[in-house]
């Protein structure tokens, strides 16, 4: 990208964002839609600001009942998260995962305010997971291991796998319609599944291309129609293969 474009998209991007540091009994009075200690990006109208983002101070049920189930399900593999999330009286913290979490999220705030058009639920979460990776990775390298021993222990598990296949949704057109909720709604835990999945695939996108790879995923959606009525793993897996990595098509086309 010449030096002008650059200036100009640096411009168009300046956000003017509130961060909220919310605690488990203030947390219902800021959504209902997110279980406590999950960080989200909130653009309701009505606010102080254009977007807020929230960040949980300390543990949460969420995070509790997702360690007490992933121990249940990957025993064996749980000794690593113990290992590398110790919360110093032989459990399991969480946290430093899902502090990291809140980067993601200020993707979402870039997504938004940057005026790009991503035309799936999937390919946003993609999009806000390749940015956390590709800024912990350049300007925080000594979390990457707790951005990546989770994700890759859930996405690696072949009992979760199995659970998920067997009993939850696993396609990416099974993710855009039922993630929002409603009578078909996929639990925590299928949706949880499905971000492990992304992480992993974010990180392999990161290492065969570095931060080119989010520059082209950046710059892919700014062109207008660029998606056309492509909405499916199937239709977007080319143009993701052309215009932004041979990695993630592949990964999308191949997704089961």
């Amino acid at each position: 990208m010449r030096n002008g474009n650059r200036r100009a998209l640096a411009t168009r991007t300046i956000l003017r964002l509130a961060l909220i540091v919310a605690n488990e009994s203030t947390w219902p009075s800021l959504t209902a839609r997110c279980p406590c200690g999950l960080p989200f990006f909130n653009i309701d109208p009505g606010q102080a600001r254009p977007g807020i983002v929230v960040m949980p101070a300390g543990d949460g049920k969420f995070w509790v009942a997702f360690a007490q189930d992933l121990a249940a399900i990957e025993p064996r593999e749980f000794a690593n998260v113990l290992a590398q999330y110790p919360d110093g009286a032989g459990g399991v913290n969480l946290q430093p995962f899902f502090d990291l979490i809140t980067i993601h999220e200020l993707g979402h705030s870039f997504e938004t305010f940057g005026e790009i058009r991503i035309p799936t639920y999937w390919l946003s979460e993609i999009f806000a997971n390749l940015a956390l990776h590709a800024f912990v990775a350049t300007h925080l390298p000594a979390a990457l291991p707790a951005l990546e021993v989770l994700p890759t222990i859930g996405s690696q598990g072949r009992a979760l796998a199995r659970r998920m296949r067997a009993e939850g949704y696993h396609s990416l057109e099974d993710l855009q319609a039922h993630h929002t909720g409603g009578g078909d709604a996929m639990d925590p835990l299928s949706y949880v599944w499905f971000q492990y999945r992304w992480q992993r695939l974010v990180a392999e996108m990161f290492t065969a291309g570095g931060e080119k790879g989010l520059v082209r995923f950046w710059e892919c959606c700014k062109v207008p129609d660029v998606f056309g009525d492509a909405r499916t793993a199937e239709s977007l897996a080319p143009l993701l293969t052309r215009e932004i990595s041979s990695t993630f098509g592949r990964a999308v086309s191949d997704w089961r």
